[in-house]
């Protein structure tokens, strides 16, 4: 292939990275009580939700539009509130099944949903990024009262993952991975000095956003390259799903998370990054 349709590929790639998810959510919903919640947080009136309408997901926070003329105005205990301006009429969406009470407590209740599913949504509610290892695939249901997100991961993940929050940033990894404990991964998280590669392609010191729930990991390769315009090579790729949401980060940072803690390594070469 040569370099003219490699790069036009991945400007395709990011062109219908960014019109898809548009697509989906400026549908004009004519039923509201026909959308689904699948999962909430709640810290009263504030925090995120999972909906559900005729296949398309959508992650909401307070605020967020569902479809065309649909605002999300509240997350509650038991409920997500929407509001449409035309008709002045609130919508009032209910679980399937309602926890046993209310108190001043943070409240998650999911269906039985992907542990980076639910992980995606207690960050959004809590305002912190996520990254989970592309083998975060189980699924678990979490219906509690609690007090605070670390109380909260720890149901999100038990009893066969484990979580570990470190600079606004939730690291989620099955117990045992690729032969070896979790921690591993995290050691290897720690002792990583991501700015290195910011010394050798300072392009890689702008920031970026990186937002993916399953898709490829080697299409966001492709896609800080074409941002970044340094190249970056993979000896003997393989398919790994990308599960995180990373914000407004350095790029360097952003590769340290979806690379190191998925298991492989980053060499600075004079040609580039190389991927093992």
């Amino acid at each position: 292939m040569n370099k003219a349709c490699f790069w036009l590929k991945i400007f395709t790639f990011c062109a219908l990275a960014l019109i898809l998810p548009i697509t989906a959510q400026a549908l004009l919903i004519a039923n509201p009580d026909e959308i689904e919640v699948e999962g909430l947080v709640s810290f009263g009136e504030d925090g995120a939700a999972w909906l559900k309408w005729q296949g398309h997901e959508v992650l909401v926070t307070s605020g967020y539009m569902v479809g065309t003329d649909l605002r999300v105005v509240a997350i509650r205990h038991d409920s997500v509130v929407l509001y449409r301006p035309n008709s002045k009429q609130y919508h009032v969406l209910l679980p399937t099944s309602k926890l046993a009470y209310k108190d001043r407590t943070d409240v998650i209740w999911t269906q039985s949903l992907p542990v980076w599913k639910i992980t995606r949504m207690v960050g959004l509610a809590y305002r912190k990024d996520y990254i989970c290892h592309y083998a975060t695939d189980s699924q678990n249901e979490v219906r509690r009262h609690v007090r605070g997100m670390e109380a909260m991961m720890d149901q999100v993940v038990s009893p066969h993952h484990r979580f570990y929050p470190r600079r606004g940033l939730i690291f989620v990894a099955p117990v045992h991975v690729q032969g070896t404990g979790w921690k591993h991964l995290m050691d290897r998280i720690q002792n990583s000095r991501s700015r290195t590669l910011g010394e050798w392609f300072p392009a890689l010191n702008a920031k970026g956003t990186i937002i993916s729930d399953g898709k490829p990991l080697d299409q966001a390769l492709q896609r800080i390259a074409f941002a970044t315009n340094v190249r970056i090579s993979w000896q003997q790729p393989v398919i790994l799903p990308l599960y995180c949401s990373l914000r407004d980060r350095p790029w360097h940072e952003i590769l340290e998370a979806i690379v190191v803690f998925n298991g492989l390594e980053i060499y600075p070469t004079t040609e580039g990054l190389e991927i093992r």
